[in-house]
Formats: structure tokens, sequence, C-alpha cells
């Protein structure tokens, strides 16, 4: 058993986001982490090509956008991307978000 305290992990900046990765050293298939999407904050398009995203809302909104589409999602929502799909995101609401981001891990980046 392994316990993460959220407090614990170091944020990182990633653009106009901060990151604390809270994947546990004995996750070998599945890594995850709290996204904070401040006001204005986004994420530009992006396609991750070898791993399913999966983005869970733990407060706030955020505007996601797939091709044509678009998903708002809120605390307790669950959006699901496959392989290959570009999407971006965006917080214009008047409070700061946060999501659960869960993917499978990418360790070595020459592997298909």
């Amino acid at each position: 058993m392994e316990l993460k305290k959220l407090d614990n992990e170091a944020p990182f900046p990633f653009g106009t986001l901060t990151v604390r990765d809270m994947t546990p050293d004995t996750f070998t298939q599945l890594s995850m982490g709290v996204v904070e999407v401040p006001i204005g904050g986004e994420h530009p398009p992006f396609a991750e090509e070898r791993k399913e995203k999966i983005y869970v809302g733990l407060r706030g909104e955020v505007l996601f956008t797939c091709q044509e589409e678009t998903a708002l999602v809120r605390r307790g929502d669950v959006l699901v991307f496959s392989p290959g799909e570009q999407y971006s995101y965006h917080n214009g609401g008047y409070e700061a978000a946060e999501l659960l981001v869960l993917q499978r891990p990418n360790r070595d980046r020459s592997a298909g």
C-alpha cells in the first residue's frame, strides 16, 4: 500500500496550468495527476498518439473542444479521449478549476 497526499506533491507549471503528479511509485499501467486550470487558463490543441486520457472534473468548469464538438466539464463529470483525438481546453468561467487526469504511462517514447 502507498498513500500519496496532494499537498505533499510539488506543483510544476505547464503553460498557463499547474500540475501535481499523483502517480504512486507502485503504479505500472496508469499515471494520474491533478491539473489546476486558473481563470483564463488553457491547454492548446494536442493529440496524444498512444494514450487514452480520462479527465474528471473536481472543481469549477472547463470547456473542452474536440474537432467540432464541445463539452463543459464540471465537478463529477468524466471525459474520455481516445489515442489520436486532438483536443484543447479552456477555463472561461469565474473561478479556478481542477481536473483529475488519468492516462497510461509512456515511459519509453520509442515504443509503439
